[in-house]
């Protein structure tokens, strides 16, 4: 700088080092880091007051997806009595409307069923029945709401249509009923 008309080489202005100029240069970092410190605090409270209150269960409403075939054969080829599996392929259903003002739902299910290996004539009357089966089936949900049948539960569900199926054989019955696929799709028209 010029002192009285004289340059003086050795002054050197650094404004970042002036005591007198800030600039926000040393409250910035500490803004940052108490943003930082509110969102991770936060973000720590939420998960445990979520988990707290059991709405934090991951994936509780999410259907248990039932095993394949293959793993019911296995388990019954360690048991005495060997099992064999029939699927009825894909079925679509249009449901019955929650109230007035909603739309119905259409469901996709995949139903298959086990029963014992041996019973031929169980077999054979399956096959026939095959029809039969599949509109027990489709009756069971298009009677019903989506709602409905989503309060009812899936493993009652099983239940009510294994019954069914039982009821109209004569040779014998079925052990278990189970989807493949079971999905639902709101109806926007």
């Amino acid at each position: 700088m010029y002192d009285n008309g004289n340059y003086d080489p050795s002054f050197r202005y650094d404004r970042y080092r002036d005591d007198r100029y800030d600039g926000g240069q040393s409250i910035l970092p500490k803004v940052l880091f108490i943003i930082m410190i509110l969102v991770v605090v936060t973000f720590v409270l939420g998960t445990i007051i979520a988990f707290a209150t059991k709405k934090g269960n991951i994936g509780h409403e999410y259907r248990r997806v039932d095993p394949s075939p293959e793993k019911v054969v296995n388990r019954s080829q360690r048991s005495s009595s060997r099992l064999k599996t029939s699927a009825l392929g894909q079925i679509r259903i249009s449901m019955q409307p929650d109230s007035e003002n909603e739309k119905g739902a259409m469901l996709v299910v995949s139903p298959w069923f086990s029963y014992p290996e041996d019973d031929v004539q169980l077999d054979e009357e399956i096959f026939q029945k095959d029809r039969l089966i599949k509109s027990l089936i489709s009756t069971y949900f298009s009677s019903r709401s989506k709602k409905t049948v989503l309060s009812t539960g899936e493993k009652k569900v099983k239940e009510e249509i294994r019954d069914s199926i039982n009821s109209q054989l004569v040779m014998g019955e079925i052990n278990a009923l189970y989807f493949d696929e079971y999905m639902f799709f709101e109806l926007n028209f």
